[in-house]
């Protein structure tokens, strides 16, 4: 192919991904699904005026993008450069087998080389490790909020060989992980504001879901916030996989753990306590704890100190005599 053509064909893509600032209505001969749920293998073919629909997995969570496989006719082959794939955004109405009209807007732009195969990588996710090489183009990454991508097949030029319009790609679909698992923590007990999470030494903010995604391996977890006792754990993550990490906060706060019987009434400083569970949270510093039972009253002072827990058996005793 001259040098001529080549500059002709580079102005028609960057006149197409030009277009792609406004959505364009346009009309296919048909519409072919590919769905990835269905059959990992599945594979469809379509023509050089066709569109292909690829229903994404329902599960993306451990997904970074979209590989598709594309067999090019041998007819088409020895024309290279000469049909053009654009993956769109914004498609309306929605894509169905029956639909040949649609509107949308032009992302990316690309031709069908002179080889037997094609590989097109399509990112999903900022931040992916996909990357563009000598076998594999690298799309932008699309807006795919309903679960799908749709590509556009069409003529480049004009003069093309009468039977390069019967030709059909075989086209197949696989998804491309992220190389990540991800950890979720889950917290109980003691409520706690303004958490810190440090993993591997690294201070970590979790999403929403109380989650974050990390390379396989050991990791150790460090989780600190006011009035609760640092917790220290270690997890395993795996590739493509949750793992929950579930941890009891206990709070700093002094306790008494009290063995008395039943039926002693409790006072803290003057105020009523309850006693329900036999355990006492107090604050820091100097506390006048009354037992009172019957007629009988014991009271007692205790120093207190953060982080340490006390306790105090109370007993009521009885002398016997013979008279």
């Amino acid at each position: 192919m001259s040098s001529f053509v080549k500059k002709v064909i580079s102005v028609l893509l960057a006149l197409f991904t030009a277009s792609g600032i406004f959505a364009d209505p346009f009309r296919v001969r048909k519409t072919v699904m590919l769905s990835m749920n269905d059959n990992p293998d599945q594979t469809v073919k379509a023509g050089i005026t066709d569109a292909i629909c690829i229903k994404l997995p329902d599960d993306l969570t451990f997904i970074q993008g979209i590989e598709l496989n594309i067999k090019i006719p041998p007819v088409i082959a020895r024309c290279p450069n000469t049909i053009i794939y654009t993956l769109y955004e914004n498609i309306s109405p929605m894509p169905s087998e029956k639909t040949i009209d649609y509107t949308g807007k032009e992302l990316y732009n690309g031709v069908y080389p002179g080889l037997v195969s094609l590989t097109v990588q399509i990112p999903l996710v900022r931040g992916n490790t996909i990357t563009k090489t000598p076998y594999a183009e690298k799309t932008l990454i699309p807006e795919h909020s309903r679960n799908f991508i749709f590509i556009r097949n069409q003529l480049a030029m004009k003069g093309v060989p009468n039977e390069i319009n019967s030709q059909e790609f075989t086209i197949s679909a696989k998804p491309i992980m992220s190389g990540k698992g991800r950890l979720i923590i889950k917290t109980k007990g003691q409520a706690a504001q303004n958490l810190s999470l440090m993993i591997d030494d690294k201070l970590v903010e979790l999403d929403k879901n109380g989650s974050c995604f990390l390379k396989p391996g050991v990791h150790n977890v460090s989780l600190s916030g006011s009035q609760v006792r640092n917790e220290n754990r270690q997890c395993i993550i795996e590739n493509a996989k949750d793992t929950v990490l579930e941890i009891d906060l206990q709070s700093t706060a002094p306790t008494l753990q009290v063995t008395m019987p039943q039926g002693t009434h409790i006072t803290v400083d003057g105020q009523n306590a309850d006693n329900k569970s036999n355990i006492l949270h107090l604050t820091p510093g100097e506390h006048t704890i009354k037992f009172s039972l019957g007629g009988y009253e014991i009271v007692k002072q205790i120093t207190v100190q953060e982080g340490r827990t006390y306790s105090i058996n109370v007993t009521l005793d009885c002398d016997i005599s013979e008279n």
